[in-house]
């Protein structure tokens, strides 16, 4: 999405919540998932290709949930509003609340949703690969709260 989002967006659900997960960025996330898999195979480890396919959808997850969280804290602490000479769509945030597109409520309960189920899929690894992988998983999510959310 090249320019900001707008109120024609209300009327497409799906692609509505799926342009305010900023899916542009998801590559930041899943390019080192796929790198370190394959160092791991590098390395003579067995690469499980339905652990690799959840861990990815799992870390998709997380980083969407993540931005839109940070949306809505950016809106509640006025950051995004307060941005007025923003470069769309690196600065000022994906807009979605600002533009009327989605409401800080909506916001709210889709991030947490997409977490959720990020957290649900991230047990499922854990439990089959080992409990040493839900600390990695609980320190993704604390790194990602603490810079989209306020201090706990």
């Amino acid at each position: 999405m090249a320019q900001e989002p707008d109120l024609s967006l209300r009327q497409q659900p799906l692609l509505r919540y799926w342009l305010a997960t900023r899916p542009a960025f998801l590559a930041a996330s899943v390019v080192p998932a796929v790198v370190g898999a394959a160092a791991a195979w590098a390395q003579g480890y067995a690469l499980h290709g339905w652990l690799l396919a959840w861990t990815l959808l799992a870390v998709m997850l997380v980083h969407a949930g993540m931005n839109v969280l940070n949306d809505y804290y950016d809106e509640q602490n006025g950051t995004d509003r307060r941005n007025t000479q923003r470069l769309f769509p690196f600065t000022g945030g994906s807009r979605f609340i600002q533009n009327g597109v989605l409401s800080a409520g909506e916001t709210l309960v889709f991030g947490a949703c997409l977490l959720s189920v990020a957290m649900l899929i991230g047990v499922g690894l854990a439990w089959q690969s080992g409990m040493d992988l839900l600390w990695i998983g609980v320190a993704g999510l604390l790194i990602g709260w603490g810079y989209s959310a306020p201090p706990l």
